[in-house]
């Protein structure tokens, strides 16, 4: 069982009930999970670069008591679809259309690493979101000349191609994560993450969608709604300089906040506090 192991609160959010639904955006598949009543306040969780929703399979249902929690594959990862060409304004777009559709009025987004960039995108165009929360993500300037040359390298790339499916979830080791993730929660979003091809199994996501990341992108908008900023307090990918052009962007009535024991992966190294930190975010912002 993949609960082996786990804490009571991880067995509870695997317990707690889960809608799973699609929504066509632009000729594409994109899916999404939801936790809580349907007509209550709503909260959207954006993921990461090469990651999907179920990495949130642990932290929607501990948001949901009195909200309607939902958390979207973005095109190209997950089971989404794969489109020929990203964009961070194509990915805002299906945010968008997920909201449109699904959540009530004057929805709060809680985005993580480059879904932080995404969540911009969206509050930047709309006075219409009740905050976004943006966790250990450097959106407020363009990656480094060097690390664009590094996503173009990897958008070039095909994944790997692993022998079985257990090969291929044992190898599931998010980049910046400061410990090893717990052998359960690993194995519950490592095999919600693979998928099985002709010569055996590799990762869902698109290495492509890491072209989006190697173009610039503008961040010199203020948002209009409130906004908070979470950084990891080891291994965190903003740096000091990014750090500072962040709080010049959101100011200084923002929320600046360190999860001191996580990794860049905040939702694994550090889910019950991030959980705790969100829900006195939430209930401010209501």
């Amino acid at each position: 069982m993949e609960t082996v192991g786990a804490p009571e609160w991880f067995r509870r959010a695997m317990e707690t009930p889960v809608d799973v639904g699609q929504v066509r955006v632009d000729g594409i598949d994109i899916n999404f999970r939801a936790w809580g009543p349907a007509s209550a306040p709503g909260v959207l969780l954006i993921h990461g670069v090469a990651a999907n929703a179920n990495w949130w399979d642990h932290i929607g249902p501990l948001l949901c008591e009195s909200r309607r929690v939902i958390a979207l594959s973005l095109s190209g990862h997950g089971d989404s679809g794969h489109r020929r060409s990203y964009s961070y304004e194509m990915w805002a777009d299906e945010v968008r259309t997920v909201l449109r559709e699904f959540a009530a009025p004057r929805p709060v987004i809680i985005a993580h690493s480059m879904g932080g960039r995404v969540a911009y995108q969206v509050a930047a165009h709309t006075d219409s979101l009740g905050g976004v929360a943006f966790l250990d993500s450097g959106f407020a300037k363009p990656p480094s000349a060097g690390s664009r040359s590094g996503f173009a390298e990897i958008a070039a790339t095909n994944n790997r191609i692993y022998r079985d499916q257990q090969s291929a979830v044992a190898a599931f080791q998010p980049i910046g994560t400061f410990d090893r993730i717990a052998p359960y929660m690993a194995r519950h979003v490592g095999l919600r993450s693979v998928r099985r091809v002709e010569r055996g199994w590799t990762w869902k996501f698109d290495p492509s969608i890491f072209s989006a990341l190697a173009r610039p992108h503008d961040a010199s908008k203020p948002l209009s709604c409130p906004a908070a900023l979470i950084r990891a307090g080891r291994n965190s990918v903003l740096s000091d300089e990014v750090f500072r052009a962040t709080q010049e962007l959101l100011g200084p009535d923002a929320v600046y906040q360190v999860l001191a024991s996580s990794g860049h992966h905040v939702m694994f190294d550090a889910p019950r506090e991030l959980a705790e930190q969100l829900q006195a975010l939430l209930h401010t912002w209501s």
